[in-house]
């Protein structure tokens, strides 16, 4: 299991969340952030999508951000992070591991 988060402008959001709902990725959450752009040293809105994928999610999800985000043309401002998931819980039906995903 795996955590995949993707920083990209908020903008983007919808470009990307419409990607990956094309190739299965229907869970995700979206939240607000800022980062600090290093130019113009003042801080930048964004926005991280977090996507808990199973092993067999992983590269077609990763893919599919960078592709969405190479057809706006703007890939080199956005950040994909890909960390391990040590243990999922899905609460209301008490399901671990990767059937919680």
């Amino acid at each position: 299991m795996r955590l995949v988060m993707a920083v990209v402008k908020p903008a983007q959001v919808e470009a990307v969340r419409r990607a990956l709902a094309a190739v299965q990725v229907t869970r995700l959450t979206i939240c607000d952030a800022q980062g600090y752009d290093e130019i113009g040293g003042r801080l930048v809105q964004q926005a991280c999508l977090e996507i808990a994928v199973n092993e067999d999610f992983v590269d077609r999800t990763v893919k599919t951000i960078a592709a969405a985000l190479a057809s706006a043309g703007t890939a080199p401002e956005a950040q994909i992070l890909v960390m391990p998931i040590d243990e999922a819980v899905q609460l209301y039906r008490t399901v671990r591991g990767p059937e919680a995903m």
